[in-house]
Parts: structure tokens; sequence; C-alpha cells
């Protein structure tokens, strides 16, 4: 069987923009006020995204 790759439509991308725009800005802003890394606020993500989507 022959599994199609998802291509979201425009609708679909413009709403992804504006979440990752907002997801950046909050990722930020906690840097800044918190001693937060990178790498920590990537595994925050992920485990955000494992409890969401599992």
């Amino acid at each position: 069987m022959v599994s199609m790759k998802w291509q979201p439509s425009e609708l679909e991308r413009g709403i992804m923009e504006v979440v990752w725009l907002q997801i950046k800005g909050v990722c930020e802003k906690l840097k800044e006020e918190t001693n937060a890394k990178d790498e920590h606020i990537r595994k925050m993500l992920i485990e955000m995204a494992d409890r969401h989507y599992s």
C-alpha cells in the first residue's frame, strides 16, 4: 500500500505559522525569565506533544 504524504492547505499553513510564532515568543520569554536552556525547552515541548497526541 502506498501512503500519501500530507500536504497542508493554505489555511492550515497559515494557522501553523501563527501557532509557531506564539510558541517561539513564549519560549523566548521563558528563557528570559528563568535559567531554562534550549535543551530544557525542547524536552518540555516534546513531553507536552507526547501527552497531547498519544
